[in-house]
């Protein structure tokens, strides 16, 4: 598998838009609170429950400052995306950029947000240009020359794919010569399925499918034949701690096929070289009522301790109402509170 950094980030606005935490390994990062498993992305207000195939792969890409929005928490994901944008996400996940000089195509400006991207895969033979040697940033991307370039770039890495081709599609005329074997290379692999037994291959590509697309390229393990090769897996998750995102988390005692949205009692949250693991208890019902008087918490009633870093976070859109609690009433009628050794620490609130 590739080399993944997981990173945590914290909230520092309206939605997670970002500083960055560091955790050590074997770290017990939660335990006996609450943790949110989202199902709309927490870094972008409009991926949401029609973008549920896309969700994991973007908050990923957004975490790890792979991808960008169009606007402040605005990803655009039906947009299709320039070809400048995509080659621009490459350097992001690859660290091309040390490879950039000031020899570039004829059409791409100087000082750019994307000058030195193209130009490191230029000179990488990532991409050629066109028949009169422009590279024209500014245009949409289509499938077939995301795959092409995509491919180029993993195989830099050192990661080699096989290129006998086990599977024909219905559209398979409408491949460019030069995109045949990466289309094919990619669909053993499972970065790209197709659908309805087509590619697609002169159809531009969407922002969403984009992420979706990389994200798995990032993901790819080898097989027992040393293939590379993308596995879906329901029991890695994005996860939110209070204001503290992380990704690809795996749940150690996940059931098989068992799908994972809301609060959830975390029995052990924790990071070991590297990677986040939790155990994860029962789903959490938003029932509590919260009262907030004169610096006394109210949960049911009961009087509560509240942690000194205790913060509000808001689930849809995921963001810190305040570092303080709020009762619950018109705007966020719904609530639950996490509690390590008697103490608050988080309130989770929804409309």
């Amino acid at each position: 598998m590739m080399n993944k950094k997981l990173i945590s980030l914290a909230i520092s606005a309206a939605v997670f838009c970002s500083t960055q935490l560091n955790a050590s390994a074997s770290d017990i990062t939660e335990q006996n609170g609450l943790v949110y498993v989202p199902d709309h992305s927490v870094f972008f207000i409009d991926v949401d429950e029609k973008q549920t195939w896309a969700i994991q792969a973007i908050d990923y890409l957004a975490n790890a400052k792979i991808i960008n929005g169009k606007e402040h928490c605005i990803y655009s994901p039906n947009e299709t995306i320039t070809r400048a944008d995509f080659i621009t996400m490459l350097s992001r996940a690859f660290n091309m950029n040390n490879y950039a000089t000031e020899e570039n195509f004829p059409d791409v400006k100087e000082n750019m947000y994307y000058t030195k991207a193209i130009s490191a895969a230029k000179n990488l033979s990532i991409t050629n240009g066109d028949k009169n040697g422009n590279f024209n940033p500014n245009l949409p991307l289509s499938r077939e020359d995301a795959i092409v370039m995509l491919k180029r770039t993993l195989e830099k890495t050192g990661i080699n794919f096989k290129s006998d081709i086990l599977k024909t599609y219905n559209d398979h005329s409408n491949i460019s010569d030069y995109a045949v074997n990466p289309i094919y290379s990619f669909t053993n692999s499972k970065i790209v399925y197709g659908n309805n037994n087509k590619i697609k291959p002169k159809d531009k590509i969407s922002r969403a499918q984009t992420a979706v697309m990389l994200y798995r390229a990032l993901m790819l393990e080898e097989n027992g034949f040393g293939d590379p090769i993308y596995t879906q897996k329901n029991n890695v998750v994005n996860l939110c701690v209070g204001n503290n995102f992380y990704p690809n988390v795996s749940i150690t005692n996940a059931e098989e096929n068992q799908e994972y949205k809301g609060l959830y009692n975390c029995i052990r949250l924790y990071n070991q070289n590297g990677d986040y693991y939790a155990e994860l208890g029962q789903k959490s019902d938003m029932t509590q009522q919260i009262e907030w008087k004169d610096d006394v918490l109210y949960v049911d009633g009961k009087v509560m301790n509240v942690s000194e870093e205790i913060s509000s976070i808001c689930l849809n859109p995921y963001s810190i109402i305040s570092n303080e609690p709020i009762s619950t009433g018109e705007n966020f009628s719904l609530a639950a509170v996490s509690i390590q050794n008697d103490v608050v620490t988080t309130i989770y609130y929804d409309n």
